[in-house]
């Protein structure tokens, strides 16, 4: 039987602080999602819209007590919680050696933390679709955004799916300002609200950007500022001022994402993590040989609402 060590630097609690400092560099994406408490291995989320505009009169003399169902249209989605571990043992020779790299159970499991964080980060990038887990037999999966973001994704209802217009998946030399506000204005008009919206973006992405975007420095086609003809600003791009509002650039980790030229546009209003047990370190009895344990989580990506997401997908991607 497991037991949960009160010897070990980095306890349940303790690790969850870290694993936010961990987030906000080496998992932008889990960073980025709100993160909400569930129970269920397979929680349904609810999704709504509000009905088209409609120019209609009233007629004179009409009656308005018929009444409309306002949640007809009410789709669900269910997400399928999945389980990531990573082990770590220090034998008692590491824990007695003085060397430049230290090895003790702090340092062990703050190590393995950074390996799930990343694991977590893949998932959630991940192209993967979800997949019911059997007990003893079958572990669960959870889906990825390239799946969610897919625009013939069957998990949702039609009215709830990711437009195609919220997708580019044209070549990547095409890519420029147009396409992108192709799908901002697609996004948009998908609930025509202000949208806080972020860009997490692939290395190859962001050079791209960087390197292709029009930029007002005296023609259309300057790539760099230029001063007095002299010498070049750098140029880091950390926000798209678009035809629909800002968009705040992240990079992506490129350890974790299905590809450098991968992006997705999410508004965290629509995509969330739904966790049954966040970040955590357990040690557990041995051999004498030495200290022995593992880090672990438990949850899932849920998405009130795909039709609010965008992604990049170039046709010859990296």
């Amino acid at each position: 039987m497991a037991y949960t060590s009160t010897t070990v630097t980095g306890n349940r609690e303790d690790l969850k602080q870290l694993a936010t400092v961990i987030a906000a560099t080496s998992a932008p994406v889990c960073g980025l999602l709100p993160t909400r408490k569930i129970t269920n291995k397979r929680p349904v989320v609810l999704m709504d819209a509000l009905a088209a505009p409609s120019v209609a009169g009233h007629i004179e003399g009409n009656a308005t007590n018929t009444g409309v169902d306002k949640f007809s249209g009410v789709g669900e989605y269910t997400g399928q919680a999945q389980r990531l571990v990573r082990e770590w043992k220090v034998t008692k020779e590491q824990q007695a050696h003085d060397s430049a790299v230290i090895a003790d159970v702090s340092n062990a499991s703050e190590k393995a933390l950074k390996e799930l964080m990343r694991d977590k980060e893949t998932v959630v990038c991940g192209d993967q679709g979800k997949t019911s887990d059997i007990p003893g037999a079958t572990a669960g999966v959870t889906a990825g955004l390239g799946n969610i973001t897919d625009s013939a994704n069957t998990d949702f209802a039609a009215a709830y799916r990711t437009p195609a217009a919220s997708i580019y998946s044209g070549a990547k030399a095409s890519f420029d300002d147009n396409a992108f506000n192709a799908v901002l204005a697609s996004m948009f008009g998908q609930g025509g609200e202000f949208m806080d919206l972020h860009l997490v973006a692939g290395t190859g992405l962001r050079s791209h950007i960087v390197e292709q975007f029009t930029r007002s420095a005296g023609s259309a086609s300057q790539v760099d500022y230029n001063m007095n003809g002299t010498a070049v600003i750098p140029y880091t791009v950390e926000m798209y001022d678009s035809d629909f509002g800002q968009v705040k650039i992240i990079n992506g980790n490129p350890a974790c994402m299905p590809s450098v030229d991968r992006g997705y546009v999410i508004d965290p209003r629509y995509v969330e993590w739904g966790e049954i047990f966040g970040e955590g370190s357990e040690e557990y009895p041995t051999d004498g040989s030495g200290r022995v344990g593992a880090c672990d989580l438990y949850g899932t990506t849920l998405s009130q609402g795909p039709n609010g997401l965008g992604k990049i997908k170039f046709s010859d991607e990296a």
